[in-house]
């Protein structure tokens, strides 16, 4: 797990409108899933109610890098003005967030930077990286905040010396950071002018408090939103940290259900398996009505092959594409804005999950068709235990050759296998693809082996 942080420098605000909402949004603990969450919600509400800025009210040590580009990324795709209040600190990824806003105004006594990668061990403690994975990763994120800090009017060069050990900086004669050091700076040196003209070095100035930041772009009349989390955000990043173990439970409780006669406890917990993971989906942001649709859609054509045309592939493959599809949309992130194809790196982590599901759920009903045969009760009924005895009126194979145009009844409904009634025999019997109610007279057309293929009568 990769942890980090950063800061950021000025460029121009837009024309103010009272009319218009400002939202802000606090980024008050470690960044991880939870405060996505409520990061891509305050966006997706910002963009639906045309919001002329976006402020995000920060006080962190950094935290997962991964969740820190997906900030970066909702942020890049809202059009108005992003504006990072440092209201304390912005350590590590923290940093690197509000570098990905237009705008830094920090609180007395704050502090920015200190954005050098580091490993976590599973402890939850840092641990030491090998020195060539360290430049390799430094590197990668440096690239990453300079393209932010470019876009957004900040100083590369005071970026890039927050990530990673450099050659050292100075401007205006004077040393900003020594060679092999990496950068964090406070309040006033963040917003100390160097150049010509006179720039802040990162920070376009000191706020005591969101009311004064506010002012300062003429949003005092503006109404302003504040973005908190919810109970159910909080739940939702619980069910989706679990969602391969619910996959795992869902594909393999549904597969079951289909091996299993009539409605069984297996269909039960997949059904609800399922639903969990698109309840915790939908909530955390990541999937919609759409997804749901699409699964459903799926179920409908398995049954469509299940029960309606057996044996002609098409619908159950379409079905089961369109369920694996639908699982692997909802856990794929969706940015504001239009909708789009989601790259390779958007679908890495989903695929993931789902292939280890689909593993896990062939291991899961692998090993309980070892087991259930051996248990008693409703489980035991999963596996076929019952012999087919001749002294049951049953008949084997070797028997079947002459059943050529003799005539039975169907003893269940055959759709297209079943069984059926020849006289005082009864076997397993399979029509060419229609389905045919118990209780019909039918005759047999062909025998190839033990497979008896008969028509109505």
């Amino acid at each position: 797990m990769i942890w980090l942080a950063l800061g950021a420098v000025v460029p121009a605000a837009t024309p103010v409108d009272s009319n218009r909402p400002v939202y802000i949004i606090p980024i008050r603990d470690d960044i991880e899933e939870s405060i996505v969450y409520v990061v891509r919600r305050g966006i997706k509400e910002a963009v639906d109610k045309n919001a002329q800025a976006v402020i995000l009210d920060m006080n962190t040590n950094g935290g997962r890098g991964d969740a820190m580009e997906v900030i970066m990324e909702l942020l890049e795709n809202f059009k108005g003005d992003t504006i990072t209040f440092v209201n304390k600190k912005a350590y590590s990824a923290g940093a690197f967030i509000a570098v990905a806003t237009k705008h830094i105004y920090m609180a007395p006594s704050s502090v920015i930077g200190a954005a050098a990668p580091i490993m976590m061990s599973p402890s939850g403690g840092a641990e030491d990286v090998p020195s060539t994975m360290r430049k390799k990763i430094s590197s990668a994120y440096a690239a990453r905040i300079r393209a932010a800090a470019q876009r957004n009017g900040h100083n590369s060069a005071v970026v890039d010396s927050m990530v990673k050990e450099t050659d050292g900086l100075t401007l205006d004669g004077k040393e900003i950071i020594k060679k092999g050091d990496i950068l964090t700076l406070t309040d006033s040196e963040a917003s100390a002018l160097y150049g010509k003209p006179p720039k802040p070095l990162l920070a376009e100035g000191i706020a005591k408090d969101l009311s004064e930041v506010l002012g300062k772009f003429g949003y005092t009349e503006a109404q302003t939103r504040r973005v908190e989390p919810t109970g159910v955000e909080r739940i939702a990043r619980l069910i989706t940290w679990i969602s391969p173990v619910l996959l795992l439970i869902g594909l393999a409780g549904i597969y079951l259900e289909f091996k299993t006669p009539g409605i069984t406890i297996f269909g039960f917990i997949g059904a609800t398996a399922l639903a969990i993971f698109f309840f915790g989906h939908y909530i955390a942001g990541l999937s919609g009505n759409e997804e749901i649709l699409l699964f459903v859609v799926g179920l409908i054509l398995i049954g469509i092959e299940l029960l309606v045309l057996p044996g002609h592939v098409l619908p159950g493959f379409l079905g089961v594409v369109a369920i694996l599809v639908s699982l692997l949309w909802a856990m794929v992130d969706k940015l504001p804005g239009p909708p789009s194809l989601p790259g390779m790196p958007q679908l890495q982590l989903p695929l993931a999950k789902l292939a280890g599901a689909m593993v896990g759920a062939a291991v899961v009903t692998a090993l309980l068709a070892r087991w259930l045969p051996k248990t008693k009760g409703p489980l035991g009924g999963l596996i076929l235990q019952t012999q087919l005895a001749n002294a049951a009126g049953y008949a084997t194979a070797g028997d079947r050759a002459s059943l050529v145009g003799q005539k039975g009844v169907s003893v269940s409904m055959l759709r297209p296998s079943g069984t059926a009634r020849f006289g005082e025999q009864i076997m397993d019997v399979i029509t060419e693809g229609d389905f045919v109610p118990a209780g019909q007279e039918i005759v047999v057309q062909e025998v190839h082996g033990a497979q008896v293929i008969v028509r109505k009568a």
